[in-house]
């Protein structure tokens, strides 16, 4: 299916992107917050900017129409304020929220602001897991099949930013955007000419009420598509089959377990595209693929489908497929050391995630690093699993209590409290062809700034514990 080569609806009517509004509340001064500012700022907009933390305009060029602000500080929200901006870390139920709202002001999220400026396409991509590696794969298939394409959102550059950058002369761009669910909680007119929920498993259960409204804000990316539009989901997950199916837009499926009737499927070693009426199309080899487990099959199959939307051949997927590597901290293998694989997957911040990456192993073989701060998911799949596939559980971080409640009687478990601690202790223990695998199942902020810094800080222990022990192995940096 090509886009390009479809009826093509009219241009969405979008409207005036903050109308009679000269000054904004932007609630939250992190790297979206500061590029939602920045944006504002060029539109000749005035900002207040509000944070819990000290924070500095930094290289913004405000002219003075800047003012920063200390949430403890601000009691009451600003009477020149006339819509405010909200960060997608910030809790809905903030006090200058809830006025804002009293006061009939509009409430958009970063990406719903970035999207009321942007020129061009929008492909928007969400799951619990594998968002980041599907949007990176899109991408980069995208631009093997020649469309201009710009990755943005969640993965690390903010969509505002983005579009900050675009010219008004890139009508053609696609921009490829990793979107959240605290992103797509504040949503009122942005729309996806293609969209992928990948899969939808607990998380965030700490901010949500029930698993039910965790759901419920992924299938908000299906909000507002068309007759004209493709949604793409798992033909193996019924509820991203429903959420995709309530929405008016064309249902395209993807599965790592035989043909789909509309989508892509793994047939005979091939990933094969199906659609009605037409001969089926193969895209590109299993064994193409340069990453490791079904999870990632998927995430190529769910980008394929999205590429294939601007009329990208299978010679551009497979080249786009050869020369990809995996994000860090996604199943990154660190070192091989005296026959030990040691594995850094900081990014498995979730049950469902941590379950995937232990698939991967060798029954019995597995040395897990689990813990930091809880996200409250139900920790009995992976108790199960790890009953199978690890020799030994190493728990560090705020949620060790939890965890090792959770898995007495499993033989091995033992809280360490810290990485420092993990990382060697699972080296001692493990043999030639074991593998030591960071997948916490948990958020980092007890003992890190983010999962990539446990990430990075995995990679240094696991290298100063090779240059301790000397001899014989690789290492990789």
């Amino acid at each position: 299916m090509n886009l390009a080569s479809t009826p093509q609806p009219a241009a969405p009517v979008r409207p005036p992107a903050l109308p009679g509004v000269e000054t904004v509340l932007v609630y939250g001064f992190g790297l979206s917050g500061r590029a939602a500012a920045g944006l504002l700022l060029r539109q000749g907009l005035r900002v207040v900017a509000v944070d819990a933390r000290v924070v500095e305009a930094g290289v913004l060029e405000s002219e003075g129409r800047l003012r920063l602000e200390r949430e403890s500080e601000l009691l009451e929200l600003p009477p020149e304020v006339g819509a405010v901006v909200l960060s997608p870390g910030v809790p809905q139920d903030r006090p200058l929220l809830l006025a804002a709202r009293a006061a009939g002001l509009p409430i958009l999220g970063e990406v719903e602001l970035a999207y009321r400026f942007l020129q061009g396409e929008l492909v928007g991509i969400t799951g619990t897991n594998g968002k980041s590696t599907t949007t990176a794969l899109c991408g980069a298939m995208l631009e093997a099949g020649g469309v201009e394409a710009e990755v943005c959102g969640n993965i690390g550059q903010p969509m505002t930013s983005s579009v900050a950058k675009a010219s008004a002369s890139s009508a053609d761009q696609v921009f490829v955007a990793e979107l959240s669910s605290f992103q797509l909680e504040s949503l009122s007119t942005l729309r996806c000419r293609a969209a992928a929920l990948l899969n939808v498993a607990a998380d965030h259960l700490d901010r949500y009420d029930s698993f039910e409204d965790y759901a419920a804000a992924k299938g908000h990316l299906f909000d507002r598509q068309t007759a004209q539009d493709v949604a793409v989901v798992n033909a193996q997950d019924p509820l991203t089959l429903r959420l995709a199916r309530a929405s008016k837009a064309r249902c395209r499926q993807f599965s790592s377990n035989g043909p789909v009737e509309d989508g892509c499927g793994v047939e005979d070693g091939t990933v094969v595209e199906r659609a009605p009426g037409e001969d089926p199309i193969s895209l590109f080899a299993v064994e193409d693929l340069p990453l490791a487990g079904v999870h990632n099959l998927e995430n190529a199959m769910a980008a394929a489908l999205l590429a294939r939307c601007w009329g990208v051949e299978p010679s551009a997927l497979q080249a786009a497929l050869k020369s990809f590597e995996a994000l860090p901290h996604r199943m990154q293998r660190v070192a091989v050391r005296a026959g030990v694989t040691y594995w850094d997957d900081s990014k498995a911040t979730n049950v469902a995630a941590a379950l995937r990456s232990l698939e991967g192993l060798e029954d019995g073989q597995g040395h897990l690093i689990l813990g930091g701060v809880s996200k409250g998911d139900d920790l009995a799949p992976l108790v199960e699993m790890v009953r199978r596939k690890a020799r030994s559980v190493w728990l560090i971080g705020e949620a060790a209590e939890e965890f090792a409640a959770a898995f007495a009687g499993v033989p091995g478990v033992e809280s360490v409290g810290d990485l420092e601690s993990a990382v060697p202790a699972a080296a001692a223990v493990a043999q030639p062809g074991d593998a030591v695998l960071l997948a916490p199942a948990c958020a980092s902020y007890d003992q890190f700034p983010s999962f990539a810094a446990r990430g990075a800080r995995f990679a240094e222990l696991v290298q100063e514990l090779a240059e301790g022990l000397g001899t014989g192995g690789e290492v990789d940096g």
